[in-house]
């Protein structure tokens, strides 16, 4: 189990942990009520996204399917590819699962319903529903645990943390995209009580920019004037 068991709390929600990860993390969660109160709201999160309206597909769909069927041949795949692919995109899919809770658990409901939320909500899903997004998990030493969906379809970027600190008084974190022409504001950054946060990112994004977070004073600042506290490198 990770050496942070306070931030395996969306993992654990989203079945994505190993059994022996599992027991672990339960036996932590006797001993800690906030984890285990936050577990309790994203398993809640769970079953609301469980109620959203499903899509009928589209009705040309099984036509589609058996004329692929009757030109493909049903052979097995090459040993070994199935198994070193799956994992893969288990993990991936376990991710962007775990994204999804913590949007739903926040408020801004699994279709990007929730009243003054929805301008924000509704982006937000989109790039964690893109068929393209990609999870960038910051590079290590940063502050907290953070990371960034991306998908380069949409031209934009979703920046999550957990166990952030709130910034200094009078202080503010901003995110910044930087590019080749250097770093352009994308945002400030309100720390909640608990410390995650999800945040669109302001403006478009191409995917081969780095995602950075300084501190600055209250309100922002133009050009950033301290170092960066994470950095999330869209290029990787």
């Amino acid at each position: 189990m990770s050496a942070e068991p306070h931030l395996l709390t969306g993992a654990y929600a989203a079945h994505a942990l190993t059994d022996t990860e599992r027991l672990a993390f339960e036996r932590h969660l006797d001993a800690c009520p906030p984890c285990a109160a936050e577990a309790r709201r994203l398993r809640a999160a769970a079953a609301r996204l469980a109620e959203a309206a499903a899509t009928p597909p589209p009705a040309a769909l099984w036509d589609r399917v058996r004329a692929e069927i009757a030109t493909t041949d049903q052979v097995p795949p090459a040993p070994g590819r199935v198994g070193r692919r799956f994992p893969q995109l288990l993990a991936a899919a376990a991710a962007l699962l775990v994204a999804a809770l913590w949007v739903t658990a926040a408020g801004l409901g699994p279709l990007g319903r929730g009243g003054d939320t929805e301008r924000v909500a509704d982006p937000v899903a989109a790039v964690l529903a893109a068929p393209d997004a990609r999870r960038v998990a910051a590079r290590a030493g940063g502050a907290g645990q953070a990371e960034v969906i991306v998908s380069r379809q949409r031209g934009r970027a979703v920046f999550m943390a957990a166990g952030l600190a709130p910034a200094p008084a009078a202080r503010t974190y901003q995110l910044w995209m930087v590019d080749r022409s250097g770093p352009r504001p994308a945002g400030l950054v309100e720390v909640p009580a608990g410390g995650r946060v999800i945040r669109l990112l302001d403006g478009r994004v191409t995917g081969s920019e780095q995602v950075a977070m300084t501190v600055e004073r209250r309100g922002g600042a133009a050009r950033p004037t301290s170092e960066p506290v994470v950095v999330v490198d869209l290029r990787a």
